[in-house]
């Protein structure tokens, strides 16, 4: 077994692995690196090409695989440090693309926005729990708990090799949208020989608390909120279970949800579309910041019976709470407003710039501000841990993370007593050969 990282390690984002057995192999998301996208101001990633994306570092340079029999592209999920890219490298190769419906409905509308690349490979649905033969390679899709509907850990196989791709996860045992995680079809066979385990969160102790959790905080805020005017709140455009919690939550305060931003309209319409979600009727969902003009002025002439939901919680530029705290958009912030941020600053010096840029604009203009109304999708030392005693690979390989967060996996997996030969730090660009 071959594992050769494209992506993702030393860095947040940007994913993608080659699992290969002899000349056949797999390729595990083909993701985009969203803090260095963010640090091109104005860019339109859609208008470049695949090698100017490749040398400023935002998608995986994937010349590695030049000559490889590529037999299948399974994507773990809908979020853009995953799925991103797909548009940009998969059609360099005649192999399907696997993913849940969920996934492949987002990418479904990745590719329609990107007019300059084609992506003619077939796309192949397959639920939690499916498997799927590709040559002499199986797959098996098991469902996993994180902050986007239909998120999966991918077993590949060949004969007695199994390999365990688990980047994105976190135990939640009460998830708003989905089951928990059903960890039998992890027990029910013999460990891995190796295991590709995310390492995000690993700077947090843990356990990351549950999307119940923050549906708790989130009603005790919008309540407090509810006694001033205008009530904004912002989130993560592909948590749906989130965006759930919120309207719901505006429905019981007799407030009107008004969902505004195409990326939060995108990843809602795929999930009604696949019937895991279903929007009350009451809702008004706009989209693009150019049609939703009227709709934005309609609120902000009786604020005190709607709550925005919005793009924005990064503090990027051209998201609708930041051109609304710049007088750019017809609803005006005042005192006796409340925003708030049901999402975490992704760490990066630029985010962190324009998300402090944007809370002192709006806290001069007289918004109460509510921050970090919000857990994490990615599971801490303690969940992880428990995680490695449950799954007990032969090989660990950390992933998705910086230097640091794969050095704690490593230490974790060391005290566990694992060997420093059965522990792989490895490095974009490099395979790990693993025998036995």
């Amino acid at each position: 077994m071959e594992i050769l990282p494209l992506g993702g390690l030393g860095e947040i984002g940007k994913n993608m692995t080659a699992v290969s057995f002899g000349k056949e192999c797999v390729i595990l998301d083909m993701g985009i690196r969203l803090d260095t996208l963010l640090s091109f101001e104005d860019l339109e990633i859609g208008s470049l090409r695949k090698r100017e994306l490749v040398s400023r570092n935002i998608i995986p340079d994937d010349r590695p695989l030049t000559g490889r029999r590529v037999r299948g592209i399974i994507i773990s999920h809908a979020h853009l440090d995953h799925v991103g890219a797909v548009t940009k490298l998969a059609s360099a190769y005649a192999a399907p693309i696997i993913g849940t419906p969920y996934t492949l409905e987002v990418l479904k509308k990745l590719r329609a926005e990107e007019k300059a690349y084609h992506l003619p490979n077939r796309l192949i649905p397959l639920q939690p729990g499916g498997r799927l033969r590709l040559g002499e390679i199986e797959i098996e899709l098991i469902h996993a708990t994180h902050s986007t509907p239909q998120t999966v850990f991918v077993v590949v196989r060949r004969g007695e090799k199994r390999f365990l791709y688990a980047s994105d996860f976190k135990f939640d045992n009460e998830p708003i949208l989905g089951p928990p995680i059903d960890f039998s079809p992890l027990r029910r066979e013999s460990e891995p020989l190796a295991a590709m385990i995310g390492t995000v969160r690993l700077n947090e102790e843990g356990p990351i608390p549950s999307e119940r959790w923050v549906a708790d905080q989130l009603l005790r805020v919008m309540k407090e909120a509810s006694d001033g005017k205008g009530i904004i709140i912002t989130t993560f455009s592909s948590h749906l279970a989130r965006l759930k919690t919120i309207i719901d939550i505006s429905l019981r305060l007799g407030r009107t949800p008004v969902v505004v931003g195409r990326s939060l309209r995108d990843y809602l319409s795929a999930g009604m579309k696949i019937g895991i979600i279903r929007l009350p009727q009451e809702v008004k969902l706009g989209g693009r910041i150019s049609s939703s003009r009227g709709l934005l002025r309609k609120v902000k002439e009786s604020k005190e019976e709607y709550v925005l939901i919005c793009t924005g919680h990064q503090g990027e530029p051209n998201s609708v709470l930041s051109l609304i705290a710049d007088g750019q958009l017809p609803y005006e912030i005042e005192k006796g407003d409340s925003v708030i941020f049901s999402a975490s600053v992704i760490p990066h010096p630029i985010n962190q710039a324009n998300r402090e840029l944007l809370e002192t604009k709006l806290q001069l203009k007289g918004a109460k501000i509510y921050k970090e109304v919000h857990a994490s999708g990615h599971a801490g030392r303690a969940e992880t841990l428990e995680f490695l005693k449950l799954v007990r690979p032969r090989h660990v390989v950390p992933c998705h993370g910086t230097e640091d967060r794969l050095r704690v996996l490593y230490e974790m997996a060391r005290e566990l007593g694992y060997s420093q030969s059965e522990i792989h730090l490895a490095s974009n660009g490099v395979p790990v050969e693993i025998e036995r």
